[in-house]
């Protein structure tokens, strides 16, 4: 694995999966690796229990402004535009009934 680069690192074996499937799909080869023995001790923590995708340093790149969001300088900083519906603003009892 040494001409393989970490591209993804998590402690959810599902979310490597996952991330290494949305590669995949754009046609970067991607394999999840975990550290021989880790999840027959089950152990989750600690670098025995990080979860890693890695893909070819030719994909490094890519693979990262993939993963990227793409929207995130559009959400809002704020929650002023945001509407609660059916609660009345002069009425704090409505909330624990």
């Amino acid at each position: 694995m040494a001409d393989w680069m970490i591209v993804y690192e998590t402690s959810s074996e599902t979310e490597a999966h996952i991330v290494a499937g949305r590669l995949q799909v754009e046609g970067i080869q991607a394999v999840v690796y975990r550290q021989p023995g880790a999840a027959a001790l089950g152990i989750t923590i600690g670098r025995l229990g990080t979860v890693t995708v890695l893909v070819r340093p030719s994909d490094y790149e890519r693979s990262l402004s993939l993963l990227e969001p793409e929207y995130l300088d559009e959400l809002p900083d704020t929650t002023d535009d945001i509407s609660y519906i059916g609660i009345e603003d002069d009425d704090p009892d409505e909330l624990t009934d």
